[in-house]
């Protein structure tokens, strides 16, 4: 992926550590200096500057704010935190970056803060169409996500911002079917609903000038927020590392090694989580793992994921063991992947790991499946459907597919 992104989000994190001072420079500016030269001008407020973010528009966007064509200013929840720290409030936040962005539109994802009257309703004064994107039930953040989490997105204040923008956004944007079914439970939602057909992407990693490791190797990347996934899978990974002494096992991200393989010793290694997503993507395609695990507890939370994990193992180049659960059933098809069902892990992950001819077939049908179903060009032309959708002309909310080869895409029920 360009340097692009990660220039600007080492900029974000840089601009994040110093106070707010007046609207000459809100939030980051990717594409043209000048709003007059893009033929599409997006607001983008969300939660984070995260994966989230990265896989559903900026990755997709590249092309079009690399070519001038596309300009977006991101303001995220630690923007409105900051300028508040420091004496402004966030209506004037968002009255700086709008005059900044100029929009044909505002795209709000996951966000959750004070902000969600203010934004419906200068969008409406100025008619301008808003889309809200949701990838996760937020209002069922379970404890075993993490206390703080979990906490966090239990805010009654959080909870009706996201109603909120749910009923009256121009388009609600969600990932999955499972996922409209769940919040409808707790919300309105906009009569204008897309659900997604794909809920991540991601083109082949190159990994030219990386070396795979001498000894057999599997391994999980996952933030803190899955530890109990990784406890579904831990009697399978203890039985693979007992019957054979040379194999490692790696945990890659913000999520620590259980203190049951510590007698395992060097054999299993920690690699702390690298923030910028594309830095982490081309790490996790360096390491050249043998495996990649994806295993996720059933729970009605998790019905409602995304298979992104499997995208990512896919891209690196690493052939993906993952749960026998709803939300692989697609990603999985035609051995794209390798299904083991909860209670089964002890006795077929060893055997599974073992089989490298398995891994060769899973990761050449992965590839296959990734790009056919899973590049940066259906996102793209899904974000074009989401666009024209919201009410943006055809011509204009076709912007960012046209820099991406023309998937064929079945049309939305």
């Amino acid at each position: 992926m360009a340097q692009w992104i990660e220039d600007s989000f080492a900029r974000l994190i840089s601009m994040a550590k110093r106070r707010y001072r007046s609207s000459s420079s809100v939030g980051r500016l990717l594409g043209p200096e000048d709003p007059d030269r893009a033929k599409l001008r997006l607001l983008v407020v969300a939660d984070a500057a995260g994966a989230t973010l990265q896989i559903n528009l900026l990755r997709p966007a590249q092309a079009a704010v690399a070519a001038g064509d596309l300009r977006m200013v991101v303001v995220t929840e630690e923007d409105e935190r900051l300028a508040v720290k420091s004496g402004g409030t966030a209506q004037q936040l968002l009255a700086d970056a709008w005059q900044q962005a100029a929009p044909h539109l505002i795209f709000v994802s996951r966000y959750g803060g004070s902000l969600a009257e203010t934004l419906l309703q200068i969008c409406a004064d100025k008619n301008v169409p808003l889309v809200y994107h949701i990838d996760d039930n937020l209002f069922e953040v379970p404890p075993e996500a993490g206390v703080e989490k979990a906490r966090k997105y239990g805010a009654p204040a959080r909870q009706q911002a996201i109603r909120t923008l749910l009923k009256g956004a121009d388009t609600a944007y969600l990932s999955t079917a499972r996922l409209a079914e769940q919040l409808r439970e707790h919300a309105q939602i906009s009569a204008r609903l897309f659900v997604g057909e794909i809920a991540s992407a991601s083109d082949p990693i190159s990994t030219l000038g990386s070396a795979g490791s001498i000894r057999p190797r599997f391994g999980y990347m996952a933030s803190s927020s899955h530890a109990a996934d990784l406890q579904l899978a831990l009697p399978g990974v203890v039985a693979a590392l007992t019957s054979n002494p040379d194999l490692h096992f790696t945990v890659f991200g913000s999520l620590q090694p259980p203190p049951e393989l510590g007698a395992f010793g060097a054999r299993v290694e920690h690699l702390p989580a690298v923030g910028d997503y594309d830095g982490f993507l081309r790490q996790l395609a360096a390491m050249r793992w043998d495996w990649g695990l994806a295993p996720l507890r059933p729970g009605r939370f998790n019905e409602a994921k995304t298979d992104t994990k499997w995208v990512e193992y896919s891209a690196s180049g690493i052939p993906t063991i993952v749960s026998d659960h709803p939300i692989y059933q697609d990603c999985s098809q035609n051995g794209a992947a390798v299904r083991i069902g909860d209670t089964q892990w002890t006795e077929e992950l060893p055997k599974v790991l073992a089989d490298r001819a398995l891994a060769e077939r899973t990761l050449a049908n992965a590839r296959k499946r990734l790009i056919s179903h899973h590049g940066l060009n259906h996102m793209a032309a899904q974000l074009e459907r989401v666009l024209k959708l919201a009410g943006l002309a055809t011509e204009r909310a076709a912007i960012i597919s046209r820099y991406h080869d023309r998937p064929e895409i079945n049309q939305q029920l």
